[in-house]
């Protein structure tokens, strides 16, 4: 499902029309990403928390010479599903 399809189906089930629902879902997730960007973690509870995570420099090769490089450490994004979202995932039908 990509971003419209979404849309599509949050505009079915409420009263707001499709342009509503996609400013607040874009803009919902510029929040998001803006927290997160900020070092905070987003949570909404039943499905899960947005955060970032430190990943440590580590050795790479460059696969023309083979020569070793320094790869420096970074953040990335990283989200925890919430324990409603897993069980309601595994549920069997």
């Amino acid at each position: 499902m990509n971003r419209l399809e979404l849309v599509d189906r949050v505009a079915a089930r409420n009263t707001a029309s499709k342009a509503e629902v996609d400013r607040i879902i874009v803009s919902a997730l510029e929040e998001i990403i803006s927290a997160v960007r900020c070092g905070e973690s987003v949570t909404l509870i039943g499905f899960g928390t947005f955060k970032a995570v430190d990943c440590a420099p580590r050795t790479g090769r460059n696969p023309s010479t083979g020569e070793s490089i320094r790869i420096p450490g970074t953040k990335k994004p990283k989200f925890v599903p919430g324990t409603s979202f897993k069980e309601l995932i595994n549920e069997t039908k």
